[in-house]
């Protein structure tokens, strides 16, 4: 599979521009197609280019996650109620509101008639389906065990999407308190300040050291602060361009790793998408070798996916995963020692999915305890600044007292 960039039109005319995998530009010409979009120009993505597997672009705009965890455990359902598997999917394209997402499921039922596989036709549309969805299918409908295997899937998006809702949930009520206390202290410096400042200069007097401070920094943010701008713009620039290489990407995941608590969470964070992600093809029936590639590009963190790359090799000549990884030393030891109880005891899947839940718990209890520090923290910073400001004034105020008239 390659990745693809291409400019299309929709039926009304809107241009739409997008990334895509596929076999080939044909494959990606004839997914285009299914969608009912008109290709204009196709050409292959810059090499480095970070592919997202459960991201959207143009081309599935509108369809979330919660779309295709609804479809496969609906599908499921009605596998296990006797269905046939072309029947099952007409009825959940009737039923389905998404036009976008419906249209997808008419293709893959008129591919299923047509005598495709499953996975086939999942393939068609891999930034909607997932190379893990599909992979866990395809091993499922040569095992003869589709109906498991839909249900295995569902259970792993909605670990996976509880995980991310669970910190994004966390990460909230910060981010808020940061904004509206930062625009409050801007407001001050912009405008209230300047208003102070000129009463101030009227007196003539020699104003207290920290007024001339506050009124300094307000002077520099009012008057500079198109530097600010910039130095954030280059910021991000200097970022994006890092980000546009694998090297980069390392580099910036390597340094995440390194902030205290936070790098703890995110290294725990990429152990739980890869044992969960690695135990759920296993149990769908996938091959480990096969099974390991496809897990180490979910973890989310380039510097320990590298890592762990070498753990391949060690299960090709033998030697098992848990050796290799502790080899590593990319994975915290007690994740090493139950992965050598699950291959002791030939339960690695379930040790992988156990392990993905545990981590799944450290990972809630260390958000909170961050945010037992960060809340305190911010507000703590901003009672600071705030008090600051209002010190000076007042100290500005009372020394008006003590100047002849």
């Amino acid at each position: 599979m390659a990745l693809f960039t291409y400019n299309a039109t929709d039926s009304t005319g809107r241009l739409i521009k997008g990334s895509l995998e596929a076999a080939d530009e044909k494959a990606l010409v004839c997914a285009l197609q299914g969608m009912g979009y008109l290709p204009i120009n196709i050409g292959k993505a810059a090499k480095g280019e970070r592919v997202n597997l459960f991201s959207f672009n143009g081309l599935t705009k509108g369809i979330s996650g919660s779309d295709v965890t609804n479809f496969t455990h609906e599908l499921s359902s009605m596998l296990e109620a006797g269905l046939p598997l072309d029947r099952s999917i007409s009825i959940l394209s009737e039923l389905e509101r998404n036009e976008r997402f419906k249209k997808i499921l008419d293709e893959i039922c008129k591919g299923l008639r047509g005598g495709s596989t499953f996975a086939e036709c999942l393939e068609k549309y891999p930034q909607v389906f997932s190379e893990i969805y599909v992979s866990t299918i395809k091993a499922g409908e040569a095992g003869g065990a589709l109906e498991a295997v839909l249900a295995r899937l569902k259970k792993f998006m909605e670990d996976t999407q509880k995980l991310k809702d669970d910190i994004k949930s966390a990460l909230l009520y910060p981010l808020l308190l940061t904004i509206v206390g930062g625009s409050a202290v801007l407001m001050m410096l912009l405008f209230v300040i300047p208003r102070f400042s000129v009463i101030f200069s009227d007196t003539g007097g020699i104003m207290p050291l920290p007024t001339r401070m506050l009124l300094f920094i307000s002077n520099a943010v009012a008057g500079y602060w198109w530097v600010g701008l910039g130095l954030a713009a280059a910021l991000i620039y200097f970022l994006k361009l890092r980000m546009g290489t694998e090297e980069g990407r390392v580099w910036i995941d390597r340094s995440l790793l390194r902030v205290p608590l936070i790098g703890i969470i995110l290294r725990k964070a990429s152990v739980t998408r890869f044992s969960r992600t690695l135990g759920t093809l296993l149990q769908g029936g996938l091959p480990i070798i096969e099974a390991l590639a496809i897990a180490i590009k979910t973890m989310g963190n380039l510097s320990i996916a590298r890592q762990i790359e070498p753990v391949i090799e060690g299960v090709r000549k033998g030697k098992g995963m848990a050796l290799p990884l502790k080899e590593t030393d990319a994975f915290p030891p007690l994740a090493v020692h139950m992965l050598t109880v699950g291959e002791e005891t030939g339960k690695l899947d379930e040790m992988l999915i156990k392990l993905a839940d545990n981590y799944d718990r450290d990972i809630s209890t260390a958000i909170k305890r961050l945010l037992a520090l960060l809340e305190p923290g911010i507000i703590l910073v901003m009672a600071v600044v705030v008090g600051f400001i209002v010190i000076s004034l007042l100290l500005a105020i009372f020394s008006l007292n003590d100047m002849p008239l």
